[in-house]
C-alpha cells in the first residue's frame, strides 16, 4: 500500500532541511502479523519534535518519534532498522504495549544538509575560500558590506550573498540560524572583522562549530578587545584565531588551502595542527 502522505514528507524533509540542517526520516521497511502501519509508510521528525506523516498511530508511532529525537540529540548519528511489538512484551526488538500481535521493522536515519561556511569578507581570500569550500562539500553564504565584492560571477555557483552594513546590526543568519555552522572572517579590516563577527556572535547560532579569524596575532587581540567592549565574547570551545594551518603559503589560493584544511578538520573531529 503506497504511503498516502509520502509527497507531503519528502516535499517537509527538503523544507526542513534547508530551515533546520537536519531530519530523522523514519520508514517500515518490513511487517508480519497484524500492524498499523503498512510498508513504505513515513514518518518525519524535526529537530523541535514536531512531525509529518504517519506509521500508523498509538504507541508504536511514539515509540517510534521517541527515537528518531534521541538519533536526531546524537553527534553522528548512524541509520538503523529498528524492530517493534506490537505486543506486551518482546523478545528481540521492542514492545510497544499493543495488542495486535505482528511487528514492524523500521528504518531510522538521519538526513543532513551540507555544512554551511559563511565567508565573511568578499575579496581575494574570500572568493578562493568559497571556491575551497565547494569543492569541500559546504553551502556557501558570503557577507560583505561591499555589492561590488558579492558579484555572482565572483564566486562557485548557487553561492548566496548577502550586503551587511558595517554596523553588523542586521540577523542575516534567520534562516540559516539551525544549520551547521562554519565561521571564516577573512575581510579587508579589523574593523569589519569586528562587525562580522559581532554579527554572528549576537545572533547565537545553534549548531556553531568553527569561528576563525585571519590575521596577525596583533589583529587579534585588537578584534577581541573591540568584541568585548560591545560586551561579546567570542566562544572560546570554536574560536580559531590566527586562522588556518601552517602550510607556508601566502597567495589568496594557499590561504584558502589552509583555511579549509582546518575547517575540514574540525568538521570531522580532528585536532587543529599549528595556526597560520
Amino acid at each position: 500500500m503506497q504511503d498516502p502522505l509520502f509527497a507531503e514528507v519528502l516535499t517537509e524533509a527538503e523544507r526542513t532541511l534547508r530551515e533546520q540542517g537536519r531530519a530523522a526520516l523514519c520508514q517500515i521497511v518490513r511487517v508480519e502479523g497484524s500492524t498499523p502501519g503498512k510498508p513504505g509508510w513515513k514518518l518525519l521528525v524535526r529537530p523541535d519534535g514536531s512531525a509529518v506523516g504517519n506509521l500508523g498511530g498509538g504507541a508504536f508511532e511514539a515509540l517510534v518519534h521517541a527515537d528518531a529525537r534521541a538519533k536526531l540529540r546524537e553527534d553522528r548519528p548512524q541509520a538503523e532498522v529498528k524492530r517493534y511489538y506490537f505486543t506486551e512484551q518482546a523478545v528481540k526488538g521492542e514492545a510497544t504495549g499493543m495488542v495486535c500481535g505482528g511487528l514492524a521493522e523500521v528504518f531510522l536515519e538521519v538526513l543532513a544538509a551540507s555544512p554551511l561556511l559563511l565567508v565573511s569578507g568578499g575579496g581575494p581570500v574570500g572568493q578562493a575560500v568559497a571556491q575551497a569550500g565547494r569543492v569541500a562539500g559546504f553551502e556557501i553564504l558570503v557577507i560583505d558590506d561591499r555589492a561590488e565584492f558579492l558579484r555572482p560571477e565572483l564566486f562557485p555557483p548557487g553561492t548566496r550573498t548577502i550586503e551587511v552594513p558595517r554596523t553588523g546590526e542586521t540577523n542575516f543568519l534567520g534562516p540559516w540560524r539551525e544549520r551547521e555552522l562554519y565561521v571564516t572572517s577573512v575581510s579587508r579590516c579589523w574593523e569589519t572583522d569586528v562587525a562580522g563577527l559581532a554579527a554572528v556572535i549576537r545572533q547565537s547560532p545553534t549548531r556553531l562549530r568553527y569561528l576563525g579569524l585571519m590575521g596577525s596575532r596583533r589583529k587579534v587581540e585588537r578584534v577581541r578587545r573591540e568584541l568585548r567592549a560591545q560586551g561579546l565574547q567570542e566562544p572560546a570551545a570554536v574560536f580559531h584565531a590566527p586562522i588556518g594551518l601552517a602550510i607556508g603559503g601566502t597567495s589568496p589560493g594557499e590561504i584558502a588551502i589552509s583555511i579549509l584544511a582546518e575547517v575540514v578538520a574540525v568538521r570531522n573531529g580532528k585536532p587543529a595542527a599549528v595556526a597560520f
